[in-house]
């Protein structure tokens, strides 16, 4: 049987890091500490793990040498490809500087796809309000929406799960309405490439909100994604259009993926799952998730569930750790 491994585990995001500590043998994952920071007020990467490491030695917790980090963007050599962090990030340098023994790097999303077989049907909300399945049928899509669009999939190897990540958020976005058109060719004016994240994530969020306001005539006021959930309930008509084809195109971009992969269950994740319940719910994420020509009936059948867990990306940081573990 394996030996107890403690892992500093983290999931850092553009805005925010959440830190913690967990002993993993085998399925026994124990999530031992819990800590969040502002990414910004870090000089780097290293200083964040450096200060996350004294906050636990002066509680009188263990230390851990090896980490495992859920982190926007794709690791490329020694550097990780991001634009969403406020600082640039080097594997040697960051192992070093935190004075780790160890340092593994993943995407954000592929650890929150390694958690999803793990996921009790409790932790998951189905957005028709049906039974969520006992154990959510592979492949299995996670996407969402936060300082950009996150995706990956779970598949079964045999008999076992494995998770392919993606850079999906950066592929172009299609539109599915003639608004959608014309939105489109406002987006493309001011930044050229359209990717599916300049709409389905927090900035595209304000991005849209934008946009809508130029084709509609109008003042945009709000002028971050809390601005406009917040404008929504002050019952503002623009912010509430925008946040209706928020969902609907993200709805969008999630059935062209569930096609692509031909995933049997999606995941919605990501901080703007939370925030957007409600408006998810509505319907017209799900009538756009569907609208697929020949193969809209076989994506009706598709359970869409949405989760929340702020701790889900450390647990599949420790998952993916121990699938790759020796012995």
């Amino acid at each position: 049987m394996p030996q107890p491994v403690r892992l500093l585990v983290g999931d850092i995001g553009g805005t925010h890091a959440r830190l913690g500590v967990m002993d993993v043998a085998g399925a026994d994952r124990r999530l031992l500490a819990l800590r969040r920071y502002a990414c910004a007020d870090a000089a780097d990467l290293a200083a964040l793990l450096r200060r996350f490491q004294t906050d636990e030695a002066a509680s009188g917790a263990a230390t851990a040498t090896v980490a495992v980090l859920a982190i926007a963007g794709v690791v490329e050599g020694d550097q990780l490809l991001s634009r969403n962090l406020p600082w640039p990030v080097s594997l040697t340098a960051t192992r070093r500087d935190a004075g780790m023994s160890a340092l593994y790097l993943i995407n954000d999303f592929e650890a929150l796809a390694w958690a999803v077989p793990g996921l009790a049907a409790a932790q998951r909300r189905t957005l028709d309000g049906t039974d969520s399945p006992a154990a959510l049928p592979l492949p299995a899509l996670v996407l969402g929406p936060g300082t950009g669009l996150g995706a990956a999939v779970v598949v079964d190897v045999d008999g076992a799960p494995r998770v392919l990540p993606s850079e999906a958020g950066q592929a172009a976005l299609a539109p599915g309405t003639a608004l959608e058109i014309e939105l489109l060719r406002v987006l493309q004016a001011r930044f050229g490439h359209v990717a599916c994240e300049r709409v389905v994530s927090g900035p595209g969020l304000v991005n849209l909100y934008q946009a809508l306001a130029e084709v509609r005539g109008c003042a945009a006021q709000a002028k971050t994604p809390a601005d406009v959930v917040a404008a929504v309930h002050q019952g503002e008509a623009l912010a509430s259009e925008c946040v209706a084809l928020f969902c609907q195109w993200w709805g969008g971009v999630a059935g062209d993926l569930a096609l692509t992969f031909r995933a049997r269950a999606v995941c919605l994740a990501g901080g703007l799952t939370v925030h957007l319940g409600d408006a998810l719910r509505q319907g017209g994420f799900r009538q756009r998730f569907a609208d697929k020509g020949v193969l809209s009936e076989a994506l009706r059948q598709v359970p869409v569930c949405t989760v929340e867990d702020d701790t889900l990306a450390l647990v599949g940081a420790a998952a993916w750790y121990v699938a790759r573990r020796p012995g």
